[in-house]
């Protein structure tokens, strides 16, 4: 028979009666009456004190390596949930919940208490690594005790722990949650006031959300590598995309032509169109091939944009057309911006789509117009997607005429 010594009985026996006696307080005493938790102390106390005096504490050697063994599997746990729980970034869990992983919900529900969950398992660690350290002590002496107690600790308690639970954290974690519940309630006498103190002290876990910068060299990262889902494409078009927030619409699209902008009566919302003559000495049909660009602004009598007028489509119904034609379904109607510092991000969610059939995602209203005294641009569809497609196109010398 093997003993162990009457101050490490002492010690374990109080750790444990401790923890027993608080939750076992909790569960069946009012928490606010000092009554009765002056009686469950007191008898405590009395528990404690008859132990304190015990010579030994007969145990089998068998019972002792068993509680070894148990005690060296919940060091391993605990030190790989430490890591595994909290090297997940809440971002991550928080997508992958949302796609309905359960493993990633049991964590999540774990960090959104994080202060909390480390307490429990650095409390749980630490007194599994103290008993085990007295029942080394019991079957083993001297410097062996030590060694055994540093290397088994420290190699299967500690590094093959973290080292497998670091390339298997979201899985392990979620399998392992029912034993970390376990002991948030074994020790919360002990975990509960320390994370409410380190919630006063530091404050809760954020999600961590990425700046505009770190994603930018996030997908210029994956862009790189050959064995991830994103190509070089996606990754690119992705950061231009990005950019647009950062773009005022005076660094897009070209300067407007004077010429290109024709004044009109507007009646009931609709320019009204002079007679057209139908060849090349009409006045109206000379305005419109005045500036030689593809679009012309219908201004009203206040000078207000109104409509946009694609004059290579009007010019070529009007002179060619062998049919009367409607000049107003060649109107279109423009996005008018009269601040040219708004970021192009902010004016491109009020563009139209108007679809016809499922699947119609083409873009009705694709002009804006920047409309300003000093300054005045026209930005058109071909515009954004040319912006979209930087450094994705290739370049090429211009056409020569």
């Amino acid at each position: 028979m093997l003993h162990i010594k009457a101050r490490h009985s002492g010690t374990l026996t109080a750790i444990l009666l401790a923890i027993i006696t608080f939750v076992l307080a909790g569960l069946r005493t009012d928490a606010l009456d000092p009554e009765a938790w002056q009686v469950v102390l007191y008898g405590w106390q009395e528990t404690l004190d008859a132990i304190a005096f015990a010579d030994a504490w007969p145990l089998s050697p068998l019972f002792i390596w068993t509680g070894i063994v148990i005690c060296l599997s919940q060091s391993a746990s605990l030190s790989g949930l430490n890591l595994a729980i909290f090297s997940l970034s809440r971002l991550h869990l928080e997508t992958a919940a949302e796609k309905g992983d359960r493993n990633a919900r049991r964590v999540l529900a774990l960090r959104r208490n994080s202060n909390f969950t480390l307490t429990a398992i650095l409390w749980g660690n630490v007194s599994v690594n103290v008993l085990l350290t007295l029942l080394a002590d019991s079957v083993l002496f001297g410097l062996s005790a030590f060694f055994f107690s540093t290397v088994v600790i420290t190699l299967f308690g500690e590094i093959v722990p973290q080292a497998y639970f670091s390339r298997h954290a979201l899985r392990v974690a979620g399998f392992l949650t029912p034993l970390l519940r376990f002991y948030q309630v074994l020790l919360w006498p002990l975990a509960w006031p320390s994370g409410k103190l380190l919630d006063a002290w530091i404050g809760q876990e954020g999600i961590p959300w990425l700046r505009e910068h770190e994603v930018h060299q996030l997908l210029e990262l994956h862009a790189r590598e050959i064995d991830t889902e994103i190509s070089q494409v996606e990754a690119t078009g992705a950061i231009n995309f990005l950019k647009l927030d950062d773009i005022p619409v005076s660094q897009e699209g070209e300067p407007l032509d004077p010429r290109s902008v024709i004044n009109l009566p507007f009646r009931d919302g609709r320019p009204v169109f002079p007679t057209l003559q139908r060849n090349a000495d009409d006045p109206f049909l000379q305005k419109v091939a005045a500036s030689g660009k593809k679009w012309v602004v219908l201004v009203d009598d206040r000078g207000e944009p109104r409509r946009i007028l694609s004059a290579p489509t009007f010019l070529r119904r009007a002179l060619f057309g062998a049919t009367p034609f409607d000049p107003q379904s060649l109107c279109h109607h423009p996005l008018v911006v009269f601040d040219s510092t708004r970021p192009l991000g902010q004016v491109l969610h009020r563009l139209t789509v108007r679809s016809e059939k499922p699947g119609d995602d083409v873009i009705d209203e694709d002009l804006i117009l920047v409309w300003e005294d000093n300054q005045r641009r026209i930005i058109t569809g071909s515009d954004l997607l040319g912006r979209l497609l930087r450094k994705i196109a290739q370049p090429a010398p211009p056409l020569k005429t």
